[in-house]
């Protein structure tokens, strides 16, 4: 990642680090930002689009794009389709808005305008070049060719990785949302239904206490299939059913791990689930500022390993904030990313079907766990 020293806690509008953005337009020595993906036009600008209007955001070949422009002097300026001009103007920290017509217009054309308006045909601007299509480039590049571009995907993605305290409640309140719908309806699973009746309430009840989505998995241990979504497998007496929520509340992610055992679970049950929160606790406490993604990842494997238990897969945590769950930094192999103080890491040390999932907030000390409404410390039974 990108280089980017991003002072928490300094003039933040709403939960938007404004120092962190002008040393991102310092560092690159550009004019203005201009980004395209969902994650960066919310973070920037407010706007939460739910359901189908969300999902233009982040496909490339949407014909309804959206797009912030973020000069280093003046007001930002939101690109919007009529439709979704509404939401905008409701949701959105940004008050100038430029509409373009829906399947009529071109989106790119309207961002050329605003461009040229504001002086910058000729800039240097920066762009999150990841987000966009190869098709949709080029036509931006055809509007604009003097137009010079720089790619900001990876000075943004760590901008975004340091959260302002806003963001940090914001994150907390919606892990809380999350946890509190699994804590309504686990004590109401019985043996005898299935994945998709369990999956289907915890989904209506995340709903009813805020959340504008909810997606994941809920898989029984005699289920084979992973993350092959909610099926008709009927929860037996004995099993152990594992989730994997994310939830959205206001923008903002919540992804959360907890375990369900179906009928009072036996000693041996017990002994292996007080073995698995020892490995977890140990896991957290490699959380702390500069620990690096990779090896951090490897420390979590050979802790499962020395106490006997199979290494956990490819992934053992991750960031998250708004609009998506996985993001910088990444607890895998290779990763380099170096943890700092403002970031907050779902850590999910997994092993086998054994997988609990909280969010901790990196500190000067000791992480400091967010997701603190549910206990982990005994096993959960119903049924």
């Amino acid at each position: 990642m990108a280089e980017l020293s991003v002072e928490r806690g300094a003039e933040v509008a709403g939960p938007v680090n404004l120092r962190g953005l002008d040393e991102l337009l310092r560092v690159e020595r550009i004019d203005a930002l201009v980004c395209r993906s969902g994650i960066n036009v919310m973070y920037l600008t407010g706007i939460a689009t739910p359901g189908t209007l969300g999902r233009h955001l982040d496909l490339t070949e949407t014909p309804r794009e959206a797009f912030v422009v973020w000069p280093a002097s003046g007001e930002p300026v939101a690109v919007v389709s009529k439709i979704a001009s509404e939401v905008a103007r409701a949701t959105s920290r940004v008050t100038k808005l430029e509409t373009y017509r829906d399947y009529v217009d071109s989106p790119e054309e309207a961002l050329a305008r605003v461009l040229r308006r504001l002086g910058l045909e000729r800039a240097r601007v920066g762009f999150d070049v990841a987000w966009f299509g190869a098709r949709r480039w080029a036509d931006l590049k055809r509007l604009l060719p003097e137009l010079e571009p720089v790619d900001c995907t990876e000075g943004l993605d760590l901008l975004r990785a340091i959260k302002t305290p806003v963001e940090v409640e914001r994150l907390r309140h919606a892990a809380a949302v999350l946890d509190q719908a699994l804590i309504d309806v686990f004590p109401t699973v019985k043996a005898g239904q299935t994945e998709r009746q369990v999956h289907a309430r915890i989904s209506e009840r995340a709903i009813e206490l805020g959340a504008g989505s909810v997606h994941g998995i809920l898989q029984t241990s005699s289920n084979p299939v992973l993350y092959g979504g909610e099926s008709d497998a009927r929860l037996a007496v004995g099993d152990l059913v594992r989730t994997d929520y994310v939830a959205y509340v206001d923008g903002y992610a919540a992804n959360l791990s907890r375990l369900l055992h179906i009928g009072r679970p036996s000693a041996e049950m017990e002994r292996l689930y007080a073995t698995y929160i020892h490995i977890y606790g140990e896991a957290v406490a490699l959380l702390r500022a500069g620990g690096i993604g990779g090896q951090i990842h490897r420390s979590i494997g050979a802790l499962f390993e020395s106490n006997g238990w199979k290494a956990g897969p490819a992934i053992s945590g991750h960031g998250i904030g708004v609009w998506f769950h996985q993001q910088h930094p990444f607890l895998v192999e290779g990763s380099t990313d170096v943890l700092q103080p403002g970031m907050v890491v779902a850590i999910e040390p997994i092993s086998g079907h054994w997988h609990v999932q909280d969010e901790y907030v990196i500190t000067d000390g000791s992480p400091l766990r967010i997701s603190a409404t549910f206990d982990i410390e005994r096993l959960t039974w119903a049924g």
